[in-house]
């Protein structure tokens, strides 16, 4: 089962065309359409404007593949990785492959799509290219100039998609043994984010696990955690002149907060 997340901007067809390709190959089983929701009176609103037309006119022509609307700030970083990463994480515990479509976002939310699609195995990038060159916003909402001009861009001619291919490498575990531990790392991202982000030293670590003494075996077991966490840079962990100080990195509190949100661990 194959499932694609449009991450929808100023173009209507080449989603459309693209849609439609991967579904002659796949059989695709659902559609998200993540649209911009920013509410704003500036350039913004424009991109906003065109995004949520554009994902509504997508729902009701691929009625079939049962669209599901989601909105978010396609400019957030943030907002954009909790969106994607909550679809893909789903999709993935349902044992679906996932295509996210990136043809016509934000700078922003499409590194954030390669950032979750490097998480997981079964997610993969795609882009579905212009046949002619782009174009520029001309006019402003609600003109006739404006109105020609967004029928003309979000309809332009398209070529086959251009899938972006990307390393073999991700964060998921591999085999069961790395999936306990995953789950372990997971749980001490959300309690570091719970603990203000911040341990002063593995002892902490092993408290708010529930162990009420911090045995050389214990100890053990943590450093390691500790360090595939620091080794998938989603922790920095500092040595003292007395302790080692661990604290998220700055995707790590991203990803721990995505995590709490999703599942609490």
């Amino acid at each position: 089962m194959t499932i694609i997340v449009c991450l929808v901007g100023t173009y209507f067809r080449r989603h459309f065309d693209g849609v439609r390709y991967w579904s002659k190959i796949h059989g695709i089983t659902k559609l998200y359409l993540l649209y911009s929701s920013v509410e704003s009176t500036d350039e913004t609103g424009v991109f906003s404007y065109m995004s949520l037309r554009n994902a509504e006119e997508l729902r009701d022509k691929l009625e079939i593949l049962d669209p599901e609307m989601l909105g978010y700030d396609p400019m957030n970083h943030r907002s954009a990785f909790k969106a994607l990463y909550n679809v893909v994480s789903k999709a993935r515990a349902a044992g679906e492959e996932v295509l996210i479509d990136t043809t016509s976002t934000t700078n922003i939310t499409q590194g954030v799509a390669l950032t979750v699609a490097l998480m997981f195995r079964n997610a993969r990038v795609y882009s579905v290219p212009s046949d002619k060159p782009a174009w520029y916003v001309n006019g402003k909402i609600g003109d006739e100039k404006f109105n020609l001009w967004f029928e003309n861009a979000r309809n332009q001619p398209s070529r086959e998609p251009t899938e972006i291919q990307l390393p073999g490498y991700r964060l998921e575990p591999n085999t069961k043994h790395e999936e306990k531990e995953w789950d372990r790392e997971k749980r001490l991202l959300v309690l570091l984010r719970e603990n203000g982000g911040e341990a002063e030293s593995i002892s902490d670590v092993i408290r708010w696990f529930g162990y009420k003494a911090a045995s050389s075996t214990l100890r053990n077991r943590f450093s390691r955690i500790v360090n595939r966490l620091e080794l998938k840079g989603l922790i920095d962990a500092e040595k003292g002149s007395k302790m080692k100080v661990i604290s998220l990195t700055a995707f790590g509190e991203i990803f721990a907060e995505a995590l709490s949100e999703q599942n609490p661990i």
